[in-house]
């Protein structure tokens, strides 16, 4: 950019030195591919940046808010990490969507939930059904270095056969009887 008269106007590509020229290319193609990457809507927002870096604030901005509502963001999320129970009727494939959900917010907003503190959260957050397989995880493993993955693979596998037993324990054998009457 020059100043022409107070003005601030683009410099004439021909009065572009060395060093210009590749810096305009490498930031037409990055605004090009940040255009082609968004739907229309949010094209609106950024279709009058002039710098790949204009248009990239103003897409933080837009989805993450100013640093306050980022705080208060994170904030919202570590509240809703803390209040996590799993009820009774819930099932741990549900259970475990909601931790994912919690723990991808969180790092999206660049601050990420260690996995060990997630798992010790699941482990104290488990209804009372599931009280003695968290026994078991506690004394079976070392929950610093258990894997969330893992946890939840080892409950889903109680809870299924849990559910497999229940459905034992409702069939039973019937045995049609007859009388005989003797006369």
């Amino acid at each position: 950019m020059i100043t022409v008269n107070g003005l601030s106007v683009p410099k004439p590509e021909v009065d572009w030195t060395d060093v210009e020229e590749p810096v305009s290319v490498g930031n037409a193609r990055v605004l090009n591919a940040i255009f082609n990457g968004v739907d229309l809507n949010v094209f609106k927002l950024i279709n009058s940046c002039s710098t790949a870096k204009e248009a990239w604030k103003t897409l933080e901005v837009a989805y993450e808010g100013t640093s306050k509502v980022k705080i208060l963001r994170l904030q919202l999320i570590t509240s809703k990490f803390e209040a996590l129970r799993m009820t009774e009727d819930e099932s741990v494939s549900d259970y475990n969507k909601g931790v994912l959900e919690i723990a991808n917010e969180s790092l999206m907003l660049g601050e990420k939930i260690p996995d060990s503190k997630i798992v010790r959260k699941v482990l104290r957050s488990l209804p009372r059904k599931l009280d003695m397989k968290v026994i078991v995880i506690e004394e079976a493993h070392d929950i610093t270095t258990l894997k969330l993955d893992e946890l939840f693979g080892s409950v889903l596998t109680f809870e299924m056969a849990i559910a497999v037993r229940e459905t034992k324990k409702g069939k039973g054998i019937a045995f049609k009887s007859t009388h005989v009457s003797e006369k």
